[in-house]
């Protein structure tokens, strides 16, 4: 900017550039009238706004994922829902790193490390990547795989300690560092996105903030402080419907980053444009266009209350059939109301089961009713006035309340009742091994991307267009 670049050309000092008070005020500033002046600020200000909004969506997306855990699992500063509680160490592999010294500039190897400045809570930075030099059996110790969870371990702020995300694995070979502690948890008992989540909420974190320890203004927890840190386990399967919907918020928040980006590019360019006299009248503030899409998260957007009735609907409809038609219909629907009206029912998750495609909410629902088990997204005060189990059948002890369900949202579970209504076992289940649940592993949420391969050529592409 001009002004600032005629105090710089006249500064003076050979190691030392500075400027005096003379050079200060005999600089010439260009001054344009009061109304040019408002008319930039109001170009600035609406650039600001929409820098703003971006920031206010980020934050949202942020307690979306705090409150979807939340309403999941409980609160775990009192566990409300009696989930076993197991130390760190027993369901992972912890693991300090390496020291940052200079008598290591003549070690064989050179690669990344992560510190603390790349390591927030719930997310990296990686825009800065610094270079260690390290042995083979260094690296060897402390190389990220993905899923690995990374914890600070030291911060001058004692409430930063522990804060905590996912490696992703984006660079190669890249170690950490001492300030972080690294978490391998085992797969077989523990999703590492739950893991993440759970250890920087209020109540997960509270046993590292405690055991934190200051040293010259420096808070630090060790290895040990985090494999004795407790953390409370749910049934595998409903940390991974979690993880799906945490992964898809995820994606959401990238594309928003994104955009953040380029209204900060935007903005300098406006700021430099506007002193620099370039601003002119007919220069349009446009936010930049970044693929902002319907993300296929929203289509896994529960809505618990609308699923009992959905339920009920089938139930009462499918009168004498075992429990499997009424949650299979589930399923149909969904891929019905998904060709036509481009959304599906309740936000239900479907799962790549052995025999075919399972609703998961509608189906612990039905299984919590038969064994009196309370692992349920459906609120089961509710479920209970609605549905009974008897023996293999799920009963409907009421009609559905319509008020919940759209006629277009009864209209999809008609046409799926209808097509399931007369047949067997074997056919029902045959009829839902499309596509979709063949491409998706064993037991995994199946992708509304992969559901959406499986209808007409014109709905995939309309969807598509609408999604991607």
């Amino acid at each position: 900017m001009g002004f600032v670049s005629d105090m710089v050309r006249n500064a003076t000092g050979a190691s030392y550039p500075a400027v005096s008070d003379r050079i200060i005020f005999d600089s010439r500033l260009p001054l344009p009238s009061i109304a040019e002046q408002r008319r930039i600020s109001a170009i600035l200000d609406q650039a600001e706004t929409l820098r703003t909004q971006r920031r206010a969506a980020l934050a949202q997306l942020d307690d979306l994922a705090q409150s979807i855990f939340l309403d999941m699992f409980g609160d775990p500063t009192t566990n409300p829902k009696r989930w076993p509680m197991f130390d760190v160490g027993k369901l992972a592999a912890v693991q300090g790193g390496i020291q940052v010294t200079t008598a290591r500039k003549n070690l064989p190897l050179e690669v990344p490390y992560l510190r603390v400045a790349n390591v927030y809570r719930g997310h990296l930075n990686l825009s800065e990547i610094k270079m260690i030099r390290a042995t083979s059996v260094e690296v060897s110790r402390t190389a990220l795989i993905k899923d690995d969870l990374l914890i600070v371990e030291g911060h001058g702020n004692p409430n930063e300690i522990g804060r905590s995300a996912l490696w992703t694995g984006e660079i190669a070979e890249c170690v950490h560092q001492n300030h972080i502690i690294r978490a391998r948890f085992d797969s077989k008992k523990v999703a590492p996105i739950y893991a993440c989540e759970y250890l920087n909420s209020p109540g997960g974190r509270r046993h590292l903030l405690r055991a934190g320890k200051t040293t010259s203004g420096l808070n630090t927890i060790s290895v040990s402080n985090v494999r004795e840190a407790p953390v409370a386990l749910p049934p595998l399967k409903l940390q991974k419907i979690f993880a799906a919907r945490v992964e898809a918020i995820e994606f959401l928040k990238a594309i928003h980053r994104a955009a953040m980006a380029e209204l900060v590019s935007l903005f300098a360019s406006l700021q430099h444009r506007a002193f620099s006299g370039e601003l002119t009248r007919r220069t349009p503030v446009v936010a930049p266009v970044v693929p902002i899409r319907r993300l296929f998260a929203e289509l896994g957007q529960l809505e618990a209350r609308k699923g009992v009735e959905a339920l009920t609907y089938a139930a009462k409809r499918l009168r004498g059939r075992g429990h499997y038609w009424p949650t299979k219909v589930q399923y149909l629907a969904d891929r019905h109301h998904l060709e036509h009206h481009g959304r599906t029912i309740y936000g239900e998750t479907h799962m790549a089961m052995p025999h075919g495609p399972v609703p998961q909410a509608a189906f612990s629902a039905s299984r919590a009713l038969e064994r009196g088990e309370l692992i349920c997204e459906f609120p089961m005060d509710i479920v209970r006035t609605a549905l009974r189990r008897d023996g293999d059948q799920l009963v409907a002890l009421r009609e559905a309340d319509f008020s919940l369900l759209s006629a277009e949202e009864r209209a999809s579970l008609d046409w799926a009742i209808r097509y399931v209504a007369d047949m067997g076992f074997d056919q029902l289940k045959t009829a839902a091994h499309d596509s979709a649940w063949k491409r998706t592993p064993a037991n995994a949420p199946i992708a509304w991307s992969d559901i959406i391969r499986t209808l007409p050529e014109a709905a995939q592409q309309r969807l598509f267009a609408e999604f991607e």
